[in-house]
């Protein structure tokens, strides 16, 4: 198996983590849309009180939306991931060094990083957008952590290589 093969296989589990990442969360939110909307009105959370039916939903399944979004980007993008991944890895090696191995791991790390931090900063762009930043609910440092989760996961993506060899020599060390 090659990197890049082994590249496109973990795209499209992390597509299917994905799938089952929106389909939990759509029960989620709507639960807490109905106890805050319930019999007797709007009520208890602050969240929701300012806002009304239709932007209470919208912030609701945004989180399924965007990870449906992933899943798509995820699944059918996986070839060309892979291709930007393991652009200049061999193409197939009858035993794998342990550093090609480590170099894998380490860009799995980075997409694992990257691809839970992008939905969530897309989904405080919206609050932001929404004016949320009044409310006492949005905190800007839950959005810097998330873009720093991705930047670092971008870091390990595009340095996996150099990662590896530093490691690599670390142990040799």
């Amino acid at each position: 198996m090659s990197p890049r093969d082994l590249a496109f296989v973990g795209c499209r589990l992390l597509a299917l983590y994905f799938v089952y990442i929106a389909l939990m969360s759509i029960p989620q939110g709507l639960f807490a849309l109905s106890s805050v909307f319930g019999a007797g009105g709007p009520r208890g959370v602050d969240q929701f009180y300012e806002l009304s039916y239709e932007a209470s939903l919208w912030r609701v399944l945004a989180h399924p939306i965007l990870s449906l979004a992933m899943v798509l980007v995820l699944w059918f993008g996986a070839g060309w991931l892979s291709r930007e991944v393991a652009d200049g890895a061999p193409d197939a090696t009858a035993s794998w060094s342990p550093r090609s191995l480590l170099s894998v791991g380490v860009v799995l790390l980075g997409l694992v990083l990257v691809s839970f931090a992008l939905p969530k900063i897309v989904l405080y762009l919206l609050y932001l957008a929404d004016g949320a930043a009044d409310a006492r609910t949005f905190q800007t440092s839950y959005l810097a952590s998330e873009v720093v989760q991705a930047l670092i996961g971008f870091g390990l993506i595009l340095g996996s290589e150099r990662i590896a060899a530093m490691i690599a020599d670390l142990r040799r060390w």
